[in-house]
């Protein structure tokens, strides 16, 4: 199995069930596909978000996309020990700049610095500053 070298953020999720969706985001993520992964909050955050839509054609079509995806063999990884360890000492230290995270924020951050990865996310300035933390913005040419 290839090593997983990038961590998806859920707006790069959101981007891909887009029916006129940013084709540089599309293209990266073909081409990328095989050695990317999600993090567990960010599987809970696209489920809950489909589960929290009201019936219609829009919550069916990204029900359909979050199985798909899920199920594709995309890796889903965990907020482990070594994860809960690294955000235990960045968050206090973001807090005191006035910059803390949410959650999903900051478990996707965790786990992309303590398995050597980048974040994709479209908002890299975000984790601007943040220990072992790398970012990509697939939005931006």
């Amino acid at each position: 199995m290839a090593r997983r070298i990038y961590l998806l953020d859920l707006a790069v999720l959101a981007e891909l069930t887009r029916p006129a969706g940013n084709r540089q985001v599309l293209t990266r993520f073909r081409q990328h596909e095989t050695v990317s992964a999600i993090a567990a909050a960010t599987a809970y955050a696209l489920v809950r978000g489909v589960e929290t839509l009201p019936e219609g054609p829009r919550r069916t079509q990204l029900a359909a996309f979050a199985h798909e995806l899920l199920g594709s063999g995309l890796p889903v990884l965990p907020f482990d020990r070594e994860a809960a360890i690294w955000l235990a000492r960045e968050m206090p230290r973001r807090e005191r700049q006035g910059r803390p995270w949410t959650r999903t924020e900051g478990e996707q951050a965790a786990i992309a610095a303590v398995n050597e990865m980048v974040l994709v996310t479209r908002t890299p300035g975000l984790y601007a500053g943040a220990s072992g933390v790398r970012t990509e913005d697939w939005f931006r040419p």
